[in-house]
């Protein structure tokens, strides 16, 4: 276990930075060790010594649940990029890892939603893929646009394995584009006096969690002239509520 927590820890570093050469130098030890991971109950209950995590064929490199694994985290290195507008890492990414394991790579399908145009979008990686290609190639987000982008990022990240590493970064984007807004771009929003002081009372919170991208997308719907479904109301108000 201290072996799979140390390359998950180098995947998080990776990711955190936006360091494309970290992640293609580490993402075959992370799938490896994850891999190896789902076998672990079965070895215990039939009482087999554990023994080292075994290296990834490539017939294992085309299974369901390592491709999944694959995509989740080049995701998660797409969001961290998308959301500090670092095109070329997301780019040198597929470069990467394309010259060490051919264009069809395990995370090549998260990485082609966030660089190529999808249309229409249907899943939620279509949408946060779109999300994320506006983000990098630097084009200008209107209120509307950051609310949905914020309220799809949060969806994407709380079924993620990087969930602890995202929601900080999300959390300050927001943070960011919302203080923007309000400081620089009234005229953008909807019934700016009685749309911003909510914004302005969900800035006051400095911790940057899930429960204040919670709370701020709930306080900033009005100024982005969003009707929020019930469900996902309820959704927000339940993640918003720190224990």
């Amino acid at each position: 276990m201290s072996e799979a927590m140390q390359r998950k820890e180098s995947v998080n570093s990776a990711i955190s930075s936006h360091d494309p050469s970290a992640l293609a130098q580490h993402l075959m030890g992370w799938l490896e060790a994850t891999a190896y991971l789902r076998v672990l109950p079965t070895l215990e209950k039939l009482s087999l010594p554990r023994g080292v995590i075994p290296n990834l064929s490539a017939v294992d490199l085309r299974e369901e649940s390592v491709r999944e694994v694959a995509d989740d985290t080049a995701m998660a290195f797409c969001i961290a990029a998308g959301l500090n507008h670092d095109h070329d890492a997301v780019v040198k990414l597929h470069q990467l890892l394309t010259k060490q394991m051919g264009p069809l790579y395990p995370g090549s399908s998260a990485i082609a939603h966030c660089l190529q145009t999808i249309d229409p979008i249907v899943t939620l990686d279509d949408a946060v893929g779109q999300a994320l290609k506006a983000m990098i190639e630097g084009k200008a987000l209107d209120p509307k646009d950051i609310w949905n982008a914020g309220l799809r990022l949060l969806q994407r990240l709380r079924s993620s394995n990087f969930v602890q590493e995202l929601a900080p970064i999300l959390a300050q984007w927001l943070r960011r584009q919302w203080s923007a807004a309000i400081d620089q771009q009234r005229f953008n929003l909807v019934r700016p006096r009685t749309s911003i002081p909510p914004i302005e009372a969900a800035l006051a919170d400095p911790t940057n969690d899930q429960s204040f991208i919670a709370a701020l997308l709930l306080a900033s719907a009005d100024a982005a002239d969003i009707e929020i479904e019930a469900d996902y109301r309820r959704q927000l108000e339940a993640i918003a509520r720190r224990a």
